[in-house]
């Protein structure tokens, strides 16, 4: 099989570092290119790469010689607004790597478009009466109420997630293939050499790490309470939250531990290099990991976590819900209380933090792995080609029922939906839909 791999190809895209990967396990089962739109510091790879102006310059040629396309969808505009634009063009399978693509399709109708009144039409072709066209959904928590990755799986000949929870949901509005592959993350968690001093760590002291972009959905303010409330053993933490934060929202959290009288063991460190970030996760006693919302369909950063064989502090939603009991520490979006206990036991117990850490390295280097990405990849893709003219058909169908002013809950639906079944689709073909 010859398949084509798009996707961003950015140095700063946690995608590009995933599609390095998988398609590099790619190439022992089948032909991969990888197609990209970037321009500058793309991520190095030893599978064959060909870079593209935009969309319009993949031509149906250079598609047709492909047996399957492939998309990668992320939450960003930047990276993924000429995937997007080249999917409405030309069908694939899709792999949904974020839950919530609200920002992404704001983004674009208004920022791109300019064209509010394309937006509002989104959301009520979407979400119906329920949709609030008129209030900026992309700045509350109500995002996940109204994710809108349904968009992108409009026309796709097949869905990939990346948690279960995630898969449900595209179930629910997307009639075609989906499958749920574990995220792969193989790349290197080798012990830095930059030592635990060097970073300001004495031998003594627990360290505490949050990594990502600084936003509220994190909950650091409720890691610094938690903090706070260890009594004495605060003295011998060190929190350091590595990641980008707006100006406004660093001066709210340092407010915070200021308040806390812990302004000497929180530090913001700011956007960090590769090999910095490696240094603390290595050196790390702890990881908190809170996502509450979650917008994610998985999470690469608790995963690079687990496989550096750190205890991890997540809130028990989403993909983070998914993760084994044994190896991760859950606690409840709004369990302040529950964040507090969880961190004073791992703060106290050297024991149960090496337990933890052990069992989560084990199942991460089991579950997340390219190669076994690969092969239920291609497995899938075989299903959706043998799906493909059976959806083709079903697109006819609802085209001419349209046409004749057919509505969406009359009977003659079902009767049709029920002989195309019993005519065309084999048992074998039902169990892998």
């Amino acid at each position: 099989m010859k398949i084509a791999w798009f996707t961003p190809m950015s140095q700063t895209s946690a995608i590009a570092r995933f599609s390095v990967a998988v398609a590099a396990s790619l190439t022992k089962l089948a032909d991969v290119e990888i197609g990209y739109f970037d321009a500058d510091h793309v991520r190095e790879t030893g599978v064959p790469a060909r870079r593209f102006q935009s969309s319009k310059s993949v031509t149906p040629e250079v598609l047709r010689s492909f047996d399957a396309v492939i998309y990668n969808f992320g939450n960003y505009l930047p990276f993924h607004r000429e995937i997007y634009l080249l999917s409405r063009q030309w069908p694939g399978v899709c792999i949904l790597h974020d839950f919530v693509m609200h920002h992404f399709f704001a983004g674009y109708h208004l920022e791109h478009l300019r064209n509010p009144t394309s937006y509002d039409l989104l959301m009520e072709t979407t979400y119906g009466r329920e949709a609030p066209v008129a209030a900026r959904v992309w700045e509350t928590d109500e995002v996940v109420r109204f994710p809108l990755f349904e968009e992108v799986t409009r026309g796709a000949l097949g869905i990939i997630t990346h948690s279960e929870f995630f898969k449900q949901r595209v179930e629910a509005c997307f009639s075609g293939p989906v499958a749920r592959i574990p995220l792969a993350y193989d790349v290197g968690t080798t012990q830095s050499e930059i030592s635990r001093t060097q970073l300001g760590v004495q031998a003594e002291e627990i360290l505490i790490v949050t990594v990502g972009h600084v936003n509220p959905n994190k909950h650091i303010e409720s890691v610094i309470d938690a903090i706070s409330r260890l009594g004495p053993a605060s003295q011998r933490v060190v929190y350091a939250i590595v990641g980008s934060a707006s100006p406004d929202y660093e001066r709210a959290l340092k407010a915070a531990a200021r308040a806390k009288g812990l302004t000497d063991i929180v530090r913001f460190l700011g956007q960090v290099s590769d090999d910095l970030l490696s240094a603390y996760l290595s050196a790390a006693d702890i990881c908190i990991n809170l996502r509450f919302p979650a917008m994610e369909g998985a999470s690469a950063s608790v995963i690079e976590e687990m496989l550096f064989g750190k205890p991890v502090i997540v809130t028990n939603t989403g993909f983070f819900g998914e993760l084994p009991d044994e190896c991760v520490v859950k606690v409840r979006p709004d369990g302040d209380a529950e964040l507090a206990s969880a961190l004073k036991q791992l703060v106290l117990d050297d024991s149960v933090r090496k337990r933890i850490g052990a069992l989560a390295k084990l199942f991460a280097e089991n579950e997340f792995h390219a190669d076994q990405y690969a092969t239920k990849l291609m497995a899938f893709l075989w299903n959706v080609r043998s799906s493909t003219p059976l959806l083709g058909l079903a697109d006819r169908v609802g085209v001419e029922l349209a046409r004749i002013g057919v509505v969406r809950d009359a009977k003659l639906v079902d009767s049709l939906a029920l002989e195309i079944e019993s005519t065309l689709v084999s048992p074998a073909t039902k169990t892998q839909l």
